[in-house]
């Protein structure tokens, strides 16, 4: 997640001139957002994603999703230790500046290594049936809340249907909980096999 254009451009904004309270300057607060930004690499990697595959892509997340999730870690409503610890004293405006910084970034695609035939085209077939596409858009780019799941880690996003399907995830929970209802095991890792390698 380095620095970019639209990053400054962000970092001028209203929200960071307010990061962490306070009337900070706008050096100031590019500053102290750089230092927040430097927590996220250290986890999501550069460019917002990671090799590990239970830590998800971020980067071009949008921004309102972004928020909704920050402020699920800071109430404790989302358990992560590093992310509660991150999250747990950011102001409202603190919440909006890193969202906006983090959704600016270019989402970076990686390509395909190793797509099974198979399970991807079930996967296809179950986020058709499912009307995925409503919700996440027709590129699975992700719109307001509704995350970005195309290029998303396989192994992120086979363990967030299935906290949806358990009512554990916070958020949309009500709405995802219907739309998964049925599936059975395999479908999950199906739809997650299919969504981390369909690319528009």
């Amino acid at each position: 997640m380095r620095s970019s254009t639209s990053h400054i451009a962000a970092a001028s904004s209203l929200g960071l001139l307010l990061l962490l309270g306070g009337t900070l300057t706008a050096g100031a607060a590019a500053s102290k957002l750089d230092e927040v930004l430097a927590q996220c690499v250290s986890c999501h990697g550069e460019e917002g994603r990671k090799a590990r595959p239970e830590v998800p892509s971020i980067s071009g997340q949008p921004k309102l999703f972004l928020q909704y999730q920050l402020f699920f870690f800071r109430e404790g409503r989302r358990k992560n230790e590093d992310m509660n610890a991150l999250a747990k004293d950011m102001s409202d405006a603190d919440l909006l500046a890193l969202s906006e910084a983090i959704s600016a970034q270019k989402r970076v695609l990686p390509q395909p290594v190793s797509v099974d035939r198979t399970p991807f085209e079930r996967g296809a077939a179950l986020a058709q049936a499912r009307n995925c596409q409503s919700c996440h858009n027709a590129d699975y780019s992700g719109r307001e809340q509704m995350p970005a799941l195309a290029g998303q880690q396989e192994t992120y996003l086979a363990k967030s249907l299935r906290e949806y399907k358990a009512g554990v995830r916070v958020g949309t929970q009500a709405a995802m909980a219907e739309v998964l209802s049925g599936l059975a095991a395999a479908d999950f890792d199906d739809l997650a096999h299919y969504l981390a390698n369909v690319r528009p």
